[in-house]
């Protein structure tokens, strides 16, 4: 299963140190605007080396646009792109041949192919979302030109056991990237940064969560039954590794859920609901923001062999771009299909 989406698909290959890793996205309609440029920004947003709370392998990351565009446009045809390794230092984890890291996948994936590349983590690398970030570029560039009132952001929302306060509407990434922990919040930023770095020197990691919010979205998308957008998003979201939960909806969804249907459900003064659906209802958006937070687990690499490695203490900065790019996949999936099945009388 390397493939991601119905009518909007993606594609990913490679291993953490292998030669290269990429993309192919299948369904992307002709005359999408897109070029190598607007790729390359996706990627800088993940690329590994941003800042000391990231790991510090060296990599440039930089992608070759093999196929699919035209003049600056796609074709309706594969789109292929490739980014090509260059600081891998496999030598750096010989060790893991042989000694399975608790809480990755090594152990599991011996078990089921019997072979497995331990360097870096071979395909389970965190490395491999470079492709699915490369996927989300295209797929924001679609909704760029089909929904132009669309927005996706992310950022991070908690770190251990530091949260940070949610921001108003109308933030954009530039204004999340202008922080190294990609928390908007300029205090919280400069407590979780200390916090992170203060893991990395005691070859220690930390989890938290990553929140997204996506604005502009029309209602309808997504299925009654089966095939719900609430289901879309989950699964887009939960085949990113070392996700360990989805919540729905604001920050203050869990404490409400503590009140009586009655408070619930409230009313806003407009006479709209109440904002604690995340922007879905009955498996459709609703044309109110959609809102989702993400939980990530600490990373499973620790003492020594994060000290002799390059590992990131903490994948909250740099998960932030990935998050964004597997709900832009599943939307564009959703419009897609929404544009293609029957849903007026």
């Amino acid at each position: 299963m390397n493939t991601f989406g119905e009518l909007f698909r993606l594609t990913t290959f490679g291993e953490s140190h292998g030669v290269a890793l990429g993309a192919v996205i299948d369904g992307c309609p002709a005359g999408v605007a897109l070029t190598t440029a607007h790729l390359q920004a996706a990627l800088d947003r993940r690329r590994p080396g941003q800042s000391a709370v990231t790991t510090s392998r060296a990599e440039a990351d930089r992608v070759e646009l093999l196929s699919g565009v035209y003049e600056d446009k796609t074709l309706g045809t594969p789109i292929a792109a490739v980014v090509r390794n260059q600081d891998a230092r496999s030598q750096d984890y010989a060790a893991l041949a042989k000694e399975d890291r608790p809480g990755h996948a090594d152990k599991v994936w011996r078990e089921r192919f019997k072979h497995r590349d331990p360097r870096g983590g071979g395909r389970t690398s965190g490395r491999e979302t470079l492709s699915r970030v490369i996927g989300g570029a295209v797929a924001d560039a679609l909704l760029a030109r089909e929904v132009p009132a669309l927005s996706v952001v992310g950022w991070v929302s908690q770190v251990g056991p530091l949260g940070a306060p949610t921001p108003g509407p109308g933030l954009t990434r530039a204004q999340v990237d202008a922080h190294a922990t990609r928390c908007p919040d300029a205090a919280a930023a400069q407590a979780m940064e200390a916090r992170i770095l203060q893991a990395k020197s005691a070859g220690d990691s930390l989890g938290g969560a990553v929140t997204v919010r996506v604005e502009g979205l029309p209602a309808g998308l997504g299925e009654p039954v089966f095939g719900k957008l609430k289901a879309r998003l989950a699964s887009a979201l939960a085949g990113v590794g070392a996700v360990t939960g989805v919540v729905w909806g604001p920050a203050e969804l869990l404490s409400r859920l503590e009140r009586p249907g009655s408070q619930f459900h409230a009313a806003r003064p407009d006479g709209r609901p109440g904002d604690v659906y995340g922007g879905i209802q009955g498996g459709l958006s609703n044309g109110e923001p959609l809102q989702v937070q993400v939980l990530f687990k600490p990373p499973a690499t620790l003492g020594s062999h994060a000290k002799q490695g390059r590992h990131d203490p903490c994948i909250l900065p740099r998960a932030v771009p990935v998050v964004e790019a597997m709900v832009s996949l599943a939307l564009a999936d959703a419009w897609l299909l929404f544009l293609a099945r029957p849903h007026r009388p």
